[in-house]
């Protein structure tokens, strides 16, 4: 028997159970992940470029910021507009190395819900999983600071029996964080009760069987 409902995007599809149905997946949004790199990406490119302008006249350079950086003194023979260039584009690197560092860990990551289990998806070419089938589940908590609400994100933690929580911390940059909290919720009032469990938005509802533990018919 295969899975039932929609088929995962995020997750690994064969790591659903026979009878298992998807409510939600998501990774961090990148909100959380790119604004720092991109702007300190930003900065450095406008001192690239200001530096290129007392190395070279035929580059204009930046009113202000070029003359200033043309002040700094000759060091053996190295004009500012030398070493000061090469210092900020070894600058320009390390920030792109940031920025490569930060896309890796927003997509290599990936956190779903489904009718019978809360799940964290790491890794690209190979996967690690942890999970809490969802009758363990004991408390989900979500904290947003004011600018976090402002951005429609916010943190997760999910807790099991002994205080356990999924992940070992807290999952942040969660998009609309209190939509993930309900709908693992429901999987878990639902299976408590034996009844269906609706499917998260945007997703068709499980096709009508009653939820069963993964593997079994």
């Amino acid at each position: 028997m295969n899975p039932v409902g929609p088929l995962p995007r995020l997750l690994k599809a064969t790591y659903l159970a026979d009878g298992e149905s998807l409510l939600k997946e998501t990774r961090s949004t990148g909100l959380y992940f790119f604004p720092g790199p991109i702007v300190a990406l930003l900065i450095v490119l406008g001192l690239d470029y200001a530096a290129a302008g007392v190395r070279t006249s035929a580059v204009p350079g930046l009113p202000g910021l070029t003359s200033w950086l043309g002040m700094f003194p000759t060091i053996q023979g190295y004009g500012p507009g030398t070493y000061l260039l090469a210092f900020f584009l070894v600058l320009t690197m390390i920030v792109l190395l940031l920025l490569l560092v930060r896309y890796l860990r927003w997509v290599s990551t990936v956190y779903a819900v489904t009718t019978s289990r809360v799940i964290i998806q790491r890794g690209i070419f190979s996967r690690d999983f942890d999970e809490i089938p969802v009758d363990q589940v004991r408390g989900v908590d979500v904290h947003q600071t004011f600018l976090q609400r402002v951005l429609g994100y916010g943190s997760v933690q999910v807790s099991s029996e002994g205080g356990r929580s999924l992940g070992n911390e807290a999952w942040t940059g969660i998009p609309k964080p209190f939509q993930f909290q309900r709908t693992i919720e429901s999987a878990t009032q639902n299976l408590a009760r034996g009844g269906r469990v609706a499917a998260a938005p945007g997703f068709p509802p499980p096709s009508g069987s009653l939820l069963r533990p993964p593997g079994q018919a």
